[in-house]
């Protein structure tokens, strides 16, 4: 796992080992997070916000969950987690093999579990509850981590991800692998995936909680910050082209209002 952070970040990480399962909470700024497949082991990680959002990057799709929602990894397989700032998550770890037949399990990796899910909103109770009252627990019974494990299976068993755009490909994807086009919106989603602006705009907000012009700036910006602190020799203006802004003023000013700073002083200073 590597973590891409401005200097200066603030973040924690407190575990809590229940029987078969684990449980951890993280609280960090805005940052991204990658992690490459593990090859010692197949578990699967459920993230439950608590505050702020993410957004799961894997291949060339994008899924994003905010308070209440649960996002699924697969920790055998490559991702990437972005990080709000101001953001806490519960990240519960359940051996893949404890899922048993019939789950689906590759197919998990990805998905989102809306947090108005009467199901989902169960385990998020189980998750928070216990969490907030370790302290008092102290240690509890491996049977609660069996508990876990049964009502993660029936949160997996109803899950339901983002369905695909014309050709296999959702608009939230078409998006992130075309940021460089200073053309790419609305219009040219519909061209590319055949869907109506109607179909663009609720695709957008199912998957990720924005408009597209919102997500696909944000994407751009994130990605800006990143190449600012990875490659210090390159100006400014090249990174803001690169990543489909045509105009460096008009950049900086997206910039500055999304993350406090103007490019430059990020690079010095980072958030």
């Amino acid at each position: 796992m590597t973590a891409i952070a401005p200097e200066g970040i603030r973040a924690d990480l407190a575990r809590w080992r229940l029987g078969p399962v684990g449980l951890a909470r993280a609280r960090s700024g805005r940052a991204q997070v990658r992690r490459a497949g593990n090859r010692d082991g197949h578990t699967l990680l459920l993230h439950l916000q608590r505050r702020g959002r993410l957004t799961m990057l894997h291949g060339d799709a994008a899924i994003s969950g905010s308070m209440g929602d649960i996002l699924i990894a697969d920790d055998s397989r490559p991702y990437a987690i972005d990080i709000s700032d101001g953001n806490e998550c519960l990240i519960l770890q359940v051996p893949a093999a404890l899922m048993g037949d019939g789950i689906g399990i590759g197919a998990l990796h990805g998905r989102l579990l809306p947090g108005q899910d009467p199901h989902v909103a169960f385990l998020n109770h189980m998750l928070l509850g216990l969490w907030d009252q370790r302290a008092m627990l102290g240690e509890v019974d491996e049977g609660v981590g069996e508990l876990l494990v049964d009502a993660t299976r029936l949160v997996c068993r109803r899950e339901r991800g983002p369905a695909a755009a014309s050709g296999g490909e959702t608009p939230v994807a078409y998006a992130l692998r075309h940021l460089a086009d200073p053309d790419l919106g609305t219009a040219s989603l519909c061209a590319a995936t055949g869907l109506t602006p109607r179909a663009i705009q609720k695709a957008f907000l199912r998957e990720t909680g924005r408009t597209p012009t919102a997500f696909v700036t944000e994407r751009r910006l994130d990605r800006a910050a990143e190449l600012l602190l990875a490659e210090p020799g390159r100006s400014v203006t090249d990174i803001a082209f690169a990543l489909g802004f045509n105009d460096a003023a008009f950049f900086t000013r997206c910039f500055r209002r999304y993350f406090g700073k103007t490019p430059r002083e990020w690079r010095c200073g980072g958030s």
